[in-house]
């Protein structure tokens, strides 16, 4: 899945992130920000649990990569973070997924993963706005307001 444009359709909100040079982010991962940086949610340290890892991930999501940075550059890369753009997000595995449905990273016990999603309410950074059956694993989406640019009311 590595660079792949996730963006659909609708109003963009573009903006620009340093990068350290020793980090790779591809296009379409999904990106927080930690130390001033933008990094891959794969990098982020284990917080212990799935459940943990999603929701440290989710605190910190930024947005999704629109330009790729390879080892050793150090140009920013471009993030979208719009809750109106329609993004085609990536399914761990085939699951139906209904409008509303609250999208969250997936997580092992051990880090993120940095382009695939399931179904959770616990730590979501996107909602299902298309209907999909069962199968295939391609789900539309629109991005959650994030806890670092919005006010999240718990």
């Amino acid at each position: 899945m590595s660079n792949t444009a996730r963006y659909l359709r609708g109003p963009r909100d573009l903006y620009e992130v340093p990068v350290e040079s020793a980090t790779v982010i591809e296009i379409g991962d999904f990106c927080l920000i930690s130390s001033n940086y933008a990094i891959q949610a794969s990098d982020l340290a284990d917080a212990g649990t799935d459940t943990q890892n999603r929701e440290a991930c989710a605190d910190i999501f930024a947005g999704i990569a629109e330009t790729a940075s390879a080892a050793g550059e150090t140009d920013e890369v471009v993030l979208d973070k719009s809750p109106l753009a329609v993004y085609k997000l990536t399914q761990k595995t085939a699951a139906a997924c209904y409008v509303g449905n609250a999208i969250e990273m997936y997580a092992s016990a051990t880090h993120c993963e940095d382009q695939t999603v399931v179904a959770g309410t616990a730590s979501p950074i996107a909602y299902c706005v298309k209907e999909k059956g069962a199968t295939g694993t391609d789900v539309e989406c629109v991005l959650a307001l994030n806890k670092i640019f919005h006010t999240v009311n718990t």
